[in-house]
Formats: C-alpha cells, sequence, structure tokens
C-alpha cells in the first residue's frame, strides 16, 4: 500500500509546484502592470506640471497621488504574489488550482478534482481502502499529466506593451525635452516651494568649482543660453543686486572684491533668476601670534622679557630669541635668516603652534613661510632684526685752572657706556721744551661702575714735577664692559697745559701790568664823567616838580655806566691778583715787597664798590616810589661815593705804579747778578777751553743778547719812574750799562779772532761791571726807601698833632655852642669857627690824600674815615644854621669819634712804619739810617690775639674806675676833656685789633658772635667817652666785653687743639675742589638728572636714543 499512497504525495507535491509557479506568474504580470501604470501617471504628471506649473496644492496632489498610487499598485501586484510565493498570508487551495489545471488540460477535466474530493471524503469511513484503491486508480491516470505546464510565462509577452509604452513615452520626452521631466518632476517633490514658469534662457557658469583664494579677487563669467537673451543681468548678494557687465550679448562678468569669506549669490534678470550659488573660500595660512622670548646678555643688566606680536625688534649684539607662533590654517612653517640659501621647517610643539631660536649678532632679516593644502606655494612674511652692537663708552671733559695757583688743574668729567663702565685711567706725557718725552704715566681714577659716572680728578703739576717751559699733554681714557667683544675703550681729547718759562712770565707780567694801569685810567676818566652826569642829574630832578619817566632813564643809564665803570675797576683788580698768584709760584719776591704786594691786594679788595652798588639800588627804589626829595639826598651820597671811589682808584693808581717800578728795580737788580753770574762761568769755560770757539761764541752772544734786553728794561724803569708823583731816587745807569755792553761786544770779538785771553779779560770786566751796576742799584734803593720811612714818619706824626688839635677845638667849640643863645651874634660866630674848623680838617685832609699815595699801609678804612668827617662838618653846619643845637651837637659828638679813630688808625700806621725803620736800621751794613726818634716798640707779627686785646680791655676799666671814683668824690666834676680823648682813642684802639682780629677769623670761616657783641659794646663805650659819659653802665658792659673776650679766647685755644689732634693722624691734606667750582658741577649735574626721566617701560633701542640726547646737554654744559 505504500507504493499507492506515494501516487497521492506526487500528486500534491505537483500541486504546491503548480500554486508557486501560479504566484510567480501573477508577480511578473504585476511588475508589468505596475511599471506601465506609474510610468503612465508620472509621465503624465509632469507633461502636465510641464505645461501648466501648478500651484503647490496640486503639486501636493500629483506628488502624494503618485505615491499613493505607487505603493497600491506595488503591494497588489508586486508584494502580495511575492507573498504568496513564500507561503505568506492567504494562498489558493488544491481544489482551486485543480480546477485551473482541469480547465487547461481537457483530458484531465475533473479527475484531479475528484481525487481530492475523495482523498477529503475518506476520512469519515472506517474501512477506506475502496476509497483508497479509487484515488490511486485516479491518482496513477493522472501521473502523466504536466501540470506545472500549465503555467505558461511566455503569455505574459502580450502584457510587455503595457509596460514598454509608457516607458518609451518617458524616454521619447526625456530625449526630446529633458528639463520637463527634470525640472517638473523636481517642482513636484519640492511641493512646498513655489516655481517659476521656465524662462526662455538659462544662466550658465564658466567654472565648474566655485573657489577663490582668501583676499583675492575673483571674476564671475556668465554664459546665456536660450530662445531670447537678455539686455542686463544683476547679481543679488545679501538682498542687494549689481548689475553685471556685458562683455557680449551672451556673455557677462562680475568681480568679487578682496573675497574674505564664502559668498551666497544667484543671478536675476526681470523676473527670471537663477538658483542659489556658493563662492568657496580657499583659506590663507594667516599667522594668529607672534610671542619673542628676549634672553638678553647678562652684561647689559636688562631684564629679559617676552613681547607679542612684533616681528620686527631691536636688540643688544648677542640676544638669544625664542620666537613661538601660532597659527591658523597652516599645515605647516619655514623660517629663512639673513642670506641662507635653503629654508629650515619650524619645530612643531602642537598642533598649530611652532618655536624656532636664534642668536642675534649683525642686523638680519628673517622670513616666515607657510602653507596650507589650498596653497602649495609658501605665503611669506618678512621681518627684521636690528642689532644694536656694544657702543664705545663715551667721555666728556672739563678743566678748570685754578685762578689762584697755575700749577693745579681741576679736571671734571662725565663717562657713560650703553651698558657699564669698567676701567678709567689718566693718562699723561711730560716734554721738555725741545720737544723730548720725559715723563709718560697712567693713573687710575676713581669711577662708579654704572652705565654713567661723573668723575673729579686734581692734576698737581708740581707734585708731578713739571718744571718752567715744560708741556704736559694729558687725556683720559674709560673702557666699557662689553661682554661678548671684550672691553672697549675711549679716548678724550688731549688737553695740552705749559708751564710758562721765567722770560714769558715776565713779558705777561709787563703786559698785565700794562693793562691794570689802562683800565684803571679808562676807570678815573670814567669816574669824572660820572661826576659830571651825577651833577647834571640832580640839576634835572631839582628843577622838576615831580619825577618823570625821563629821569627813569637818565638813572639807568647813570647806572649802566656806573656798572660799567666797577667793570673796569673788577678787571684791573683780576689782572693784579693774577700777577701776584704768579709771582707766588714761579718766583721769590723778598719779604717787604711781599708785604707791600698784599697790602695792595687788600686796598684793591676793600675798595667801597659794594657800597655804591648798595647806593645805587636804593636810588633807583626811591625813584620808582616817585620821592623826589629823597631821590635828591641819596644822589648827593652817591655824588660823595663817586667822589671818594675816584680817589680810591688814583690812589690805586699811582701805589701800583710806584710798586710796579720797585719790583722792577728789585728784577732787574737780580737779572744784573745772575747774568754776571752767567758771564764768570763763560769766562772760566773760555779760560779753560773746554768748548770749541763756536760754543763759546754762541755763549757769549746769548749774555750780549740778555744784556741788551737789560738795557733796555733799564730804560723803561726810568721812564716809569719819572711818571710817578713822587719818583723814586735811582741814578741813571745808561753809562754803566754802556761800559759793560763794550766789555761784553769786545769778549765776542775776540772770540771771533779765537783770542781767548782776551776775551776773557773782558768777560771779567764786563761781569764786575754788572755786579757794580746791582749794587749800586741796591744801595740806592735802600737809602731812598730808608729816607722815605722817616719822611712819611713825620709826616704821619704832624698829621696826628693836627688831628688832636682839631678834635680839641671842636670839643670846645660843642661846649660853647651848648652854653650860647643861637640868636646871638656869638653864636653865628661859632659857626664860622666850625667852618674854620672844616677848612683846617680840609688841610689834613690833603695832606693825607699825598700821603696815601705812597704810604701802602694806610688802610682804606682811613679814606672812608675821612668821607664820613667831611659829612659830618658839613651836616653840622647846616643844623646849626638852621639853629638845629640838639642834631647839631650829635654830629659834632660824631665828628670827635670819627677824628679819634682816624687818629688810632694813622697812629698804628705810623708804629709799624717806625717797627719797620728800626728793623732796617739793625740791619748790617745798612749806612743809610738816620736816627728817626723815639717810635713804638716791634710788636708781635700778625693779628693781636683776643686774651691781650681783653687784657688791654681790663686796664682801661681800670682806668675809667677810677675816673668814676673822681667824679662821684667831686660831686659830679671831674676828669679833664684830655683824659676822657685819651681813654677814647684807647677804646677805638682796642676796638679797631678787635675788628681786625673778627676780619680774619671771618676769613677764616670761623668768625664769632660774641666777638661781634664785644665790638658793639666798643663802640658804644667810644661815644660816651666822647660825649664826656661815664656811669655803671659804663663799667658794667666793659666787664661784659672782657669776659666775652676771655671765652673767645678760651673757645680758639681749644679749636687750634682739636685742630692739632686731628693733623697728628695725618700729614697730607688731601686737595679738593673749590667751593664754587664744586657748587657749578653739582648744580649743572642736576640739571641734566632733572630732565633724564626714562622711563622703565621703553625699549633698549629708544632708552639708547634718550640717553644720546642727555650726553649732547652734558657736553653743551
Amino acid at each position: 500500500m505504500e507504493w499507492k499512497q506515494n501516487y497521492y504525495e506526487e500528486l500534491i507535491q505537483k500541486l504546491d509546484g503548480f500554486t508557486r509557479k501560479f504566484y510567480i506568474n501573477k508577480l511578473i504580470r504585476g511588475s508589468l502592470y505596475f511599471v506601465g501604470l506609474m510610468t503612465l501617471v508620472f509621465v503624465i504628471f509632469n507633461v502636465l506640471e510641464g505645461q501648466f506649473y501648478f500651484g503647490k496644492d496640486v503639486r501636493k496632489f500629483f506628488f502624494f497621488t503618485f505615491i499613493g498610487a505607487s505603493a497600491f499598485s506595488a503591494f497588489k501586484w508586486i508584494a502580495t504574489p511575492l507573498m504568496s510565493y513564500f507561503n505568506l498570508g492567504k494562498l489558493i487551495s488544491h481544489e482551486e488550482a485543480a480546477v485551473i489545471i482541469g480547465k487547461h488540460f481537457s483530458n484531465v477535466e475533473d479527475k484531479l478534482l475528484n481525487v481530492l474530493q475523495l482523498k477529503s471524503q475518506s476520512v469519515n469511513y472506517t474501512d477506506r481502502s475502496l476509497i483508497e484503491a479509487s484515488i490511486q486508480q485516479k491518482a496513477n491516470d493522472l501521473k502523466p499529466v504536466p501540470i506545472l505546464s500549465a503555467i505558461d510565462y511566455n503569455k505574459n509577452r502580450k502584457y510587455i506593451r503595457f509596460a514598454l509604452i509608457p516607458l518609451s513615452l518617458l524616454m521619447g520626452i526625456f530625449v526630446i525635452a529633458p528639463s520637463m521631466i527634470k525640472d517638473s518632476t523636481k517642482r513636484i517633490i519640492q511641493n512646498d516651494q513655489e516655481f517659476k514658469k521656465a524662462a526662455p534662457f538659462s544662466f550658465e557658469l564658466s567654472e565648474k568649482e566655485l573657489l577663490v583664494p582668501q583676499g583675492d579677487d575673483y571674476k564671475l563669467s556668465i554664459d546665456i543660453t536660450g530662445s531670447a537673451l537678455p539686455n542686463e543681468v544683476f547679481i543679488e548678494i545679501d538682498q542687494l543686486q549689481y548689475r553685471l557687465k556685458k562683455e557680449n550679448s551672451s556673455q557677462f562678468t562680475y568681480v568679487f572684491n578682496n573675497v574674505q569669506q564664502a559668498q551666497n549669490f544667484k543671478l536675476v534678470s526681470g523676473d527670471i533668476s537663477s538658483e542659489n550659488y556658493l563662492l568657496k573660500v580657499a583659506m590663507n595660512p594667516v599667522l594668529s601670534s607672534l610671542r619673542a622670548r628676549i634672553d638678553y646678555p647678562d652684561y647689559t643688566g636688562v631684564k629679559d622679557e617676552s613681547i607679542e606680536n612684533s616681528g620686527d625688534m631691536t636688540v643688544p649684539a648677542g640676544t638669544k630669541i625664542l620666537w613661538t607662533m601660532d597659527a591658523q590654517h597652516t599645515d605647516g612653517m619655514y623660517y629663512r635668516v639673513g642670506n641662507q640659501s635653503s629654508k629650515q621647517p619650524l619645530h612643531q610643539s602642537a598642533e598649530s603652534s611652532f618655536q624656532f631660536s636664534y642668536k642675534a649678532m649683525k642686523d638680519e632679516p628673517y622670513v616666515l613661510f607657510l602653507k596650507n593644502k589650498y596653497f602649495e606655494k609658501f605665503d611669506s612674511l618678512r621681518y627684521s632684526i636690528a642689532v644694536i652692537p656694544d657702543q664705545y663708552p663715551q667721555i666728556n671733559v672739563q678743566n678748570f685752572e685754578d685762578s689762584t695757583d697755575a700749577s693745579i688743574i681741576y679736571l671734571s668729567g662725565d663717562a657713560s657706556d650703553d651698558y657699564g663702565l669698567s676701567d678709567l685711567r689718566l693718562n699723561y706725557t711730560v716734554s721738555a721744551k725741545d720737544g723730548k718725552i720725559s715723563k709718560t704715566n697712567a693713573v687710575k681714577v676713581d669711577l662708579q661702575k654704572n652705565k654713567s659716572s661723573v668723575f673729579r680728578h686734581i692734576l698737581d703739576l708740581n707734585e708731578i714735577g713739571i718744571l718752567p717751559g715744560e708741556k704736559i699733554s694729558y687725556y683720559f681714557e674709560v673702557w666699557d664692559n662689553d661682554g661678548v667683544n671684550g672691553a672697549k675703550s675711549t679716548k678724550s681729547s688731549i688737553l695740552d697745559k705749559k708751564l710758562a718759562s721765567p722770560e714769558e712770565l715776565a713779558k705777561e707780567e709787563d703786559k698785565n701790568n700794562e693793562e691794570i694801569k689802562d683800565e684803571l685810567e679808562d676807570a678815573l676818566s670814567e669816574a669824572q664823567k660820572l661826576q659830571e652826569k651825577i651833577d647834571q642829574f640832580r640839576e634835572k630832578i631839582r628843577e622838576k616838580k615831580d619825577i618823570e619817566w625821563q629821569n627813569k632813564k637818565d638813572l639807568e643809564r647813570l647806572m649802566d655806566q656806573q656798572n660799567e665803570l666797577l667793570n673796569q675797576f673788577e678787571n684791573a683788580k683780576k689782572k693784579f691778583n693774577e700777577n701776584l698768584n704768579k709771582q707766588e709760584q714761579f718766583s721769590n719776591p723778598d719779604e717787604k715787597l711781599l708785604n707791600k704786594q698784599e697790602q695792595l691786594k687788600n686796598l684793591f679788595n676793600e675798595t667801597m664798590q659794594n657800597e655804591i652798588k648798595d647806593l645805587m639800588d636804593k636810588i633807583q627804589q626811591l625813584m620808582q616810589e616817585l620821592n623826589k626829595d629823597k631821590a635828591l639826598e641819596m644822589s648827593e651820597q652817591m655824588k660823595d661815593k663817586s667822589e671818594d671811589f675816584k680817589k680810591e682808584m688814583e690812589r690805586l693808581k699811582e701805589l701800583f705804579k710806584q710798586l710796579e717800578v720797585e719790583k722792577n728795580i728789585k728784577d732787574q737788580i737780580e737779572k744784573l747778578r745772575e747774568l754776571a753770574n752767567r758771564q764768570d762761568e763763560v769766562k772760566e769755560k773760555t779760560e779753560k777751553k773746554e768748548h770749541s770757539p763756536e760754543e763759546l761764541k754762541k755763549m757769549q752772544e746769548d749774555i750780549n743778547k740778555k744784556l741788551e734786553e737789560l738795557k733796555k728794561k733799564q730804560e723803561d724803569i726810568m721812564k716809569k719812574n719819572a711818571e710817578l708823583e713822587k719818583s723814586n731816587k735811582v741814578a741813571d745807569q745808561k753809562k754803566n750799562m754802556e761800559d759793560a755792553k763794550k766789555k761784553t761786544d769786545g769778549a765776542k770779538d775776540k772770540l771771533d779772532k779765537k783770542d781767548n785771553d782776551g776775551a776773557s779779560k773782558d768777560q771779567k770786566d764786563g761781569a764786575e761791571k754788572m755786579n757794580e751796576m746791582a749794587d749800586q742799584m741796591e744801595k740806592e734803593m735802600e737809602s731812598g726807601d730808608q729816607e722815605q720811612q722817616e719822611e712819611d714818619i713825620k709826616v704821619l706824626r704832624q698829621l696826628l698833632e693836627n688831628l688832636v688839635t682839631v678834635s680839641f677845638e671842636q670839643e670846645a667849640l660843642t661846649a660853647d655852642f651848648s652854653k650860647t643863645d643861637n640868636q646871638t651874634n656869638r653864636f653865628t660866630n661859632l659857626i664860622k669857627e666850625e667852618s674854620r674848623l672844616k677848612g683846617n680838617f680840609k688841610i689834613i685832609q690833603d695832606t693825607l690824600e699825598a700821603l696815601s699815595k705812597r704810604v701802602v699801609e694806610i688802610q682804606s678804612f682811613v679814606a672812608e674815615k675821612v668821607s664820613e668827617i667831611n659829612s659830618n662838618f658839613k651836616t653840622s653846619i647846616e643844623l646849626l644854621e638852621q639853629r638845629n643845637n640838639r642834631d647839631a651837637s650829635v654830629n659834632q659828638g660824631r665828628i670827635m669819634k670819627n677824628l679819634n679813630d682816624l687818629a688810632v688808625m694813622l697812629s698804628e700806621t705810623m708804629n709799624k712804619k717806625q717797627k719797620d725803620c728800626n728793623s732796617n736800621c739793625n740791619k748790617p751794613g745798612n749806612k743809610a739810617c738816620k736816627k728817626p726818634g723815639k717810635g713804638a716798640k716791634p710788636g708781635k707779627k700778625g693779628k693781636v690775639p683776643s686774651d691781650k686785646i681783653a687784657e688791654g680791655q681790663k686796664n682801661l676799666t681800670e682806668e675809667m674806675k677810677k675816673m668814676h671814683d673822681q667824679i662821684k668824690g667831686k660831686s659830679g666834676q671831674g676828669g679833664s676833656s684830655k683824659e676822657f680823648a685819651e681813654m677814647a682813642a684807647k677804646q677805638a684802639q682796642l676796638r679797631k685789633m678787635l675788628e681786625d682780629l673778627q676780619k680774619e677769623k671771618k676769613e677764616q670761616g670761623n668768625g664769632s658772635s660774641e666777638l661781634q657783641k664785644a665790638i658793639d659794646d666798643m663802640n658804644k663805650n667810644e661815644k660816651q667817652l666822647v660825649n664826656k659819659q661815664l656811669d655803671n653802665e659804663t663799667l658794667r658792659r666793659n666787664q661784659e666785653i672782657t669776659t666775652r673776650l676771655l671765652e673767645s679766647d678760651r673757645a680758639e685755644r681749644e679749636r687750634e687743639f682739636k685742630e692739632e689732634r686731628q693733623s697728628e693722624t695725618g700729614t697730607k691734606i688731601a686737595r679738593k675742589f673749590p667751593p664754587g667750582l664744586e657748587e657749578y658741577l653739582k648744580q649743572r649735574q642736576a640739571e641734566v638728572e632733572w630732565y633724564q626721566q626714562v622711563s622703565p617701560d621703553l625699549r633698549p633701542f629708544y632708552k639708547k636714543l634718550v640717553e644720546n640726547y642727555f650726553h649732547g646737554m652734558k657736553k653743551q654744559g
């Protein structure tokens, strides 16, 4: 039975195969239906859209209808058969398949269906063998039937037309009008956008890729195609339209300038616009930041720093630089320094960061190269490194010669360097008269090792050992601290100093002497003119009711003339001091001449030029205040002062001329003896024949030349002596000079003839003649000086007697005035007596002025006292004429006091002259001295110490006490006028001694306020004694004076003791710059430093510029 069963199973398998083929056939046919239908719908929708340009709603309907139809058709005709093929979903049954097969095969008809029905009915029977047999038989009968052939795939060919026709239509349209398909499909798909109807032309871009390098210009070219071409085309950028340039009928262009970023645009012509385009930008490689770490050389002292975004830089030589750069859009960086042929890659420290380092030694450019994928060619950035080489140090030197000592040179300077100084030396060479170098040396000078330093040095030519006539050349050399190339040095300009030879000094002294006399002569002439103009000025003021502007201008001219007069005097004084300084340094005048020169110097310094200046200032102030009366009064004083000043200049001029002659005579004596000695030396050489005749002849010629010069000098001395108001007793040496000249000339002639013996004899005679002239001149000078001393002492003694007489007469007159009624004839007669007394004093004044022109010891203070006495006489007479007894009495008291003061001064001068005269008489061999009579004993040289003055004041106090007691004992009467006058004179003498001591202390910087108080108290005592007043207050004041003097003496001793102790610590005191010069240099330095405010934020290059500027300022200073 098993084989029978297999027939049925086989039949079922064939039915299943038929079912599968059935669905495959449906799938094929459905696919053809789907393709044909969807293509047709696609074509219809596109044609309709292409023709009518529907709105969004219709296009949405088309779109979604097409999608729905496609989905439905696909499901029905493709998805359903496909699922049935894979037994998914509902399938046809075997019976339905049998029906289909039976319809296909006529011999089968219902057989296959019957088999299936029998099989289904067999289930209801218990005995199924008959039925199964029937089934097997029928199945066996159907076995030969090819069931699968009932499905014929070829029959589907007739359905291909349903797909092929729509596809052919689609292809035809696509070929003929592709835009109809493409544009319509695009619009249907993009159904939410509005589309305009296709234009009759289209825009075509010449470039396929819209790409431009950043920052470049981009030229856009447009080609127009279509049936109708537009006349103009616009480009729309950021909703703004710009006209394109028309190249021809179908081509337009537009230029995008400096493109920095991507740009959207579209083309527009009328209502027609193109699609949106995008111009892309190829980004350039960009250096976004540049940082440099600058490592300055250590020796510069400059702090390391970092700078940003500055490629160009200025640095000192030897600086190490590390660059760190950040770049954008950059794939790689390279660099090249200077003239390198190849580029070097930079080290990439991070994704977009690069580094490289370099040591700067000279000015060089460097280039950075950047690249990226867009730019294979390198983009370059050019920078430069400016290197500041270590500059040579700079030095500026000023030299100041000591006006009081020609052998001292004060050197001040400043040295500077861009980074620091290391050493400073003073180099000098000494050369003799013939130019040969005799000494060379280098002296280390203290220097602050900073960028700049001020230095001081004192060059002492005596310490170096330079002789007269030699020259020193010197310069400074300064080194810097260059740590890269080694220390460099700079030398200052070479300065020279030549010490004058004795001959040059003598010529210069003579020249100065002539200039001094000329200056004094001009000053006297100006003084005379000034006197006349002062008179004119006073007359103009007196005539005017008020002071006018023109009067002020006249006063200004007077002041200018007065200042010019004072300047001339100052020039004369300056040249006189120059002469004295040079004499002290290069010659050894005898003590007597030196004392006279010093006294004359004091007279120059003690003139009343400062008083005149003060008076002029007061007059100008009064003129500004329009005070006519006061101005007249002060101008009268100015006239008197100018007259006194004129007299002082006349005296100075005469004293100077006298001193000049005296010095010339002494120099002539010395030079004659020196030349005589040289002649003796040449005589000995001539006798010994140690030198050749030519050499001997040359030596003799030199002596003859010197003698000729001395002969001319002797003539000049005699001429100048004759010009003096009272000439010196100097015999004319003309004959002796001629005799000596004949002998020396004869010696030369005999040397020419090789007659050494004859020449030696003439040389001996010539030397003796020179010595004879020197001895004669010296004796005449000593004799004349001694006679003059005696005559001067005699005149001084007579002047003193006359002064005492005038003083007593004035005292008697003052007493008579106090007892006489001012309305009586006696009072008028007394005024005449006062005028007579004034006339008597004028005689004393004239004698004193004549004497002062030859006696240098008479101080300028004497002239001031004479002027005060004249002023007091004048004022007293005027007051007496006005019957103003009280004020007149005060002025008369001043007359007596000033007369006493004047007597004290002249007494001191006489005592000094007497001492000098006695001293000269005591010299061995001095036969010219006559005994002048008793004089004061020689006193101690110098100022009287305060303890001696205190002792004298104490003795005077004892005398005053005795006088005071006598007055008390006689009921207020006692003490003669002579006794009061003697005590007043003693008090004046002590006061004068104390004033001299105070003046000396002030000059040394040790002035005492206690001494000044004592001087003031002495002055009060003197006035009281002149007025014959003596009371307890006077005695008490005397006691205070004595106490102050003793305290001052003790303080002075303590000071001297301290100085002595300090001097024990070192015998050599370092020489210092004069205070005035030191102050000037400090002030100049302070001015430059005040302006030199260099900001610490400045870069080294700019700091250097500022420092150079201020160095120039210092040079100008």
